[in-house]
């Protein structure tokens, strides 16, 4: 196995249900990506989840165990080195979602108790949103007053167990409008940065908290303690990039960034991105088609 950070990246999100990014974990390196669904499932190098549709991952070191949010079917997965992939845990569903196929996935966190915490997509044309959990003796729960008709792809652990979460949502005039939100398992969501366009990915890492927003071709830095810009805006840039997708913790303070999609207008390769403390960019891993 390895201690190496582990990448996440994640499925297509408003598009077709049935078109999703394949992930791939290479065993010696921190992540490795293709769009290939014929990866060899017998090399050593990679995790194959042939019944499974691998969205966001979440790498807990102190049991040296991978745990997979999965697009099909509300499912999470363990990885370890000794016992391979596993299931681990139904998450809850909201009323008709399966029916309507709205599965789809965001990040998943494990808090230092053992629950884990999964974002919930829900249709792409805005319905059966949630942020599920699921507590250490197995008990499967949604997070009360989360708003349905939205999209929520974000979430991030600070110390403390402190949870952020993100939304987005489309408004009248065509636009997306997010925001960043701080998450009690038990009572709800309050917003804590507004004024952002689509939110895919939230990291809390180097006491800070980094907002990756698709919209913005951006990924922004906040402070932790709430000393936020006035009227939602002026957010410092960490890093520009096309197509940013969910985001994570790498070593000597770097970040990484996945794309799941070509930028409209650009030659820059579907790729994994590390990103430097001053936001300088390096190509980790990069489809070679």
């Amino acid at each position: 196995g390895t201690d190496a950070p582990v990448v996440v990246d994640s499925a297509v999100r408003d598009a077709a249900p049935d078109v999703a990014l394949d992930i791939a974990l290479p065993l010696d390196a921190a992540v490795g990506v293709s769009v290939d669904a014929s990866v060899d499932a017998s090399s050593d190098k990679f995790i194959a989840m042939a019944a499974g549709q691998p969205a966001s991952l979440w790498w807990d070191q102190a049991t040296s165990t991978l745990f997979i949010a999965d697009n099909q079917n509300n499912q999470v997965w363990t990885w370890t080195d000794a016992s391979g992939l596993a299931k681990y845990a139904t998450t809850a569903a909201t009323d008709g979602e399966i029916d309507a196929g709205a599965t789809l996935v965001g990040q998943l966190v494990r808090q230092s108790d053992g629950t884990v915490v999964v974002a919930r997509f829900g249709s792409p044309r805005g319905s059966y949103a949630a942020i599920s959990y699921v507590s250490p003796d197995g008990g499967a729960g949604l997070v009360p007053g989360v708003d349905p008709a939205r999209h929520y792809l974000g979430l991030g652990l600070a110390p403390g167990d402190k949870l952020f979460g993100s939304y987005f949502a489309g408004t009248p005039g065509g636009a997306m409008a997010g925001s960043v939100t701080i998450v009690d398992l038990q009572t709800g969501e309050t917003d804590y940065a507004t004024g952002f366009s689509k939110i895919v990915g939230v990291l809390v890492a180097n006491g800070k908290i980094y907002v990756s927003d698709q919209g913005n071709s951006s990924i922004y830095v906040l402070p932790l303690d709430g000393q936020l810009p006035p009227d939602g805006g002026g957010y410092t840039v960490f890093a520009t990039l096309p197509v940013p997708d969910q985001i994570c913790a790498g070593p000597n303070g770097t970040i990484f960034s996945g794309q799941f999609q070509a930028a409209p207008n650009s030659t820059a390769p579907i790729s994994v991105r590390q990103i430097k403390q001053d936001g300088t960019l390096t190509l980790f891993r990069s489809d070679p088609d």
